[in-house]
């Protein structure tokens, strides 16, 4: 399964996402209209760093910076790697502030910023510094992705544009979009258990109905349809349940299907992801490695309302480039405020 691969998508809807990448750079602008674009080093770096620029809409909105330096491969040791320096074509412009002491992240201050964005425009050499080495910054794809951030947000051709300025005030820049509210409502069952003898025996072959087998993009007839195999099962409410069937696996990756159905099986099943990978009382969790190393996620999680489980997160933790395990950023796409009971 290939994660993250560079894409192209904008909605047609301003509540939705859009994301953008180009060469070593992308974009992912949520719900709200907040704009992530995030850059790397080149590929096979040795040393790789990677910076995240932050936006909200609205007018004169800040840009909110932040840096990691790799973490991963044989190069690290217990040798003290020190405060990062930003070197802009092997000139130093200083040691970087903390960020967030305990998570390694680093920040540039206002002046070191403007350098920075100012060096990305020249298509100058930009490169973090410290004790371990120098961490070589590429902004191929930077003006691309800057300006589409700009354009999401209606930037283009304004004094606040980051790639694109021009003499127009941030007056009509387009408004932050306020977070969907969900209002979850308390399960019975906080987690699954297996399947009865006699729950099996009238919901299998009711669902069966229901489900694709196909090796090349449904799901596997050996975990769908084998008699040794588990199906869960968790009580919502007095007429609802959520059934759990194992659909795929793969080399570092598995899902589940999950079912929305009346007890009564009268109505027909909702599905609401074959990609589950965890239910925990009342939220329904997707989390897929986009390779075996662990460095990069794609994420997605859905919260019972009553009637439905409804998409309340996701996002990626950015691209495979050996930063840090789990992946080094939150990249949402899809963000909400979730009331809990």
């Amino acid at each position: 399964m290939v994660l993250l691969a560079p894409l192209v998508t904008w909605a047609a809807s301003e509540t939705e996402s859009r994301s953008f990448s180009h060469k070593d750079w992308d974009l992912v602008c949520d719900n709200t209209l907040t704009c992530r674009a995030a850059g790397y080093s080149p590929t096979d770096t040795e040393l790789g760093v990677t910076v995240l620029l932050t936006r909200e809409a609205g007018a004169a909105t800040p840009i909110i910076n932040q840096v990691i330096l790799a973490e991963i491969g044989e190069v690290f040791s217990d040798k003290p790697r020190g405060i990062p320096e930003l070197v802009i074509d092997k000139r130093s412009l200083g040691k970087l502030k903390v960020d967030n002491e305990q998570d390694e992240i680093w920040r540039m201050d206002a002046a070191q910023l403007t350098a920075f964005l100012s060096a990305l425009r020249r298509d100058s050499q930009i490169s973090f510094k410290d004790n371990l080495g120098d961490y070589v910054f590429s902004g191929a794809g930077s003006s691309a992705v800057l300006l589409k951030m700009d354009d999401v947000q209606g930037r283009v051709g304004t004094l606040g544009a980051l790639f694109k300025k021009g003499p127009n005030d941030e007056s009509a820049v387009r408004k932050p979009v306020a977070k969907p509210v969900i209002i979850k409502v308390p399960v019975k069952d906080k987690e699954s258990r297996e399947m009865t003898p006699q729950e099996m025996a009238f919901l299998k072959p009711l669902l069966m109905k229901e489900i694709s087998i196909d090796e090349d993009g449904g799901c596997s007839d050996e975990l769908v349809n084998a008699p040794d195999v588990v199906w869960q099962l968790a009580r919502l409410n007095e007429n609802q349940s959520l059934v759990i069937i194992e659909c795929w696996r793969a080399a570092y990756n598995y899902g589940a299907m999950y079912w929305v159905t009346d007890n009564d099986m009268k109505q027909p099943p909702e599905l609401i992801t074959d990609s589950g990978t965890d239910y925990r009382d009342g939220t329904i969790d997707f989390l897929m490695k986009g390779r075996g190393l662990g460095d990069c996620l794609d994420y997605e999680s859905w919260v019972w309302n009553g009637k439905t489980f409804v998409s309340n997160e996701a996002g990626n933790s950015g691209r495979c480039r050996m930063i840090r395990g789990g992946g080094a950023w939150n990249m949402l796409s899809l963000t909400s405020t979730v009331v809990a009971p």
